[in-house]
């Protein structure tokens, strides 16, 4: 179980990190490893061979009961009538306004049960919002998440290395999981699953798994690093993985005041199937035209961008940096912004860094391109 020091709580796996030499730093509420060695070697070892991750501050909800599809169906943008089980779905919850209360993946688990993932900054937001906006369904509505750690191993040798660790059937049910798909499993206990999911852009896997059972797993996993070429990462490379595959972070991309067709999320935002929570909002915005549009850019001056940092193009001020950085696999800098929808693809702009005007590009998205299969 997660406890509370000094005003910032700890994950399961916090005194293994310690024990490995990790910077940790404060993290929406959590002490979270920022780097082990550097954030450009742990970026490349997850895009050359495997990663692991502690991600146990991330939140679980468990929806189950009669109306369970009828009531996820409308709180959240994504058709969940489409799921089978043991599928899962990228989504989001919305305010009346049509704002983003977070972005989440939901995985059925049975025809009345379903798992929610959802950030680690709004778990407790997100919770009671669920739960308050269920009170006209049949449903039961169980925040889980200090039951559950966390664990992602991400990269192109993470079916080999997850693999290990399983008995011989449930190797080959991983080999064949689906993207997006959740599978039970016994490693760690009973009761751990483990989903085809990541924020890396890379072949992956997350391991849901009782909390009291992570440290041994994560031992196990630490211990493959001669083999698969497998290492810690922390939540630098994290960051600076995701913004290459232009994966929205809440809080910096997208907040309730940015709707899903502005964070360029229209794909998982199902307006057809009926009525959910924020649906008349996004009708009359692209009835009206959608004002503005997350785009990727990179730097063709030198210089780093960073969140808040204003873009200009034509000698006007279009939009600003929601995420930016160092690209590593990519070379040089750049990330995404919200700017003007009269923007295109290969339009040239310029970024206010420290004062300077520094030229950069808008490019089609992602920045890198993922590789789940």
């Amino acid at each position: 179980m997660a406890d509370v020091t000094a005003g910032h709580r700890k994950t399961p796996l916090y005194s293994m990190h310690v024990q490995a030499g990790a910077k940790m730093v404060p993290f929406g509420g959590w002490l979270m490893p920022v780097s082990y060695s550097s954030v450009l070697g742990e970026h490349k070892s997850v895009r050359q061979a495997c990663g692991i991750f502690d991600v146990s501050h991330m939140g679980e909800i468990r929806v189950t009961g009669k109306d369970a599809v009828r009531f996820l169906q409308w709180l959240t943008i994504n058709d969940v009538s489409r799921l089978s089980t043991g599928a899962g779905q990228y989504s989001a919850i919305l305010n009346n306004a049509g704002g983003m209360i977070d972005d989440l993946i939901i995985y059925k688990m049975g025809d009345d049960e379903f798992f929610i993932c959802v950030n680690a900054s709004n778990r407790q937001k997100d919770f009671e919002w669920v739960r308050d906006k269920s009170r006209d369904f049949q449903v039961t509505v169980i925040d889980e998440s200090d039951q559950w750690a966390q664990i992602a191993v991400q990269g192109p040798n993470s079916l080999v290395a997850v693999s290990s660790l399983l008995q011989a059937d449930e190797a080959q049910s991983l080999k064949n999981l689906g993207y997006t798909h959740i599978m039970k499993s016994c490693l760690g206990g009973e009761g751990t699953l483990i989903a085809r999911t990541g924020y890396t852009g890379e072949l992956g896997f997350e391991i849901y798994l009782p909390a009291a059972s992570a440290p041994k797993v994560w031992a196990s996993l630490y211990e493959l690093a001669g083999k698969h070429g497998l290492v810690p990462v922390g939540l630098g490379a994290r960051d600076t993985l995701r913004l290459e595959s232009c994966y929205l972070l809440y809080g910096n991309d997208m907040n309730e005041s940015v709707s899903p067709l502005e964070a360029g999320i229209s794909w998982a935002t199902k307006i057809d199937k009926g009525d959910f929570v924020g649906r008349g909002a996004l009708i009359a915005q692209k009835s009206s035209g959608v004002k503005r549009r997350m785009v990727a850019f990179t730097m063709t001056d030198e210089g780093i961008p960073r969140h808040g940092m204003p873009i200009f193009a034509n000698g006007r001020r279009v939009g600003e940096v929601t995420s930016g950085s160092v690209l590593p696999t990519v070379g040089g800098a750049g990330g995404m912004a919200l700017v003007d929808s009269s923007l295109a693809d290969g339009e040239a702009i310029s970024v206010e860094i420290r004062g300077h005007q520094k030229l950069a590009k808008i490019v089609r998205r992602p920045l890198y391109a993922a590789r789940t299969k």
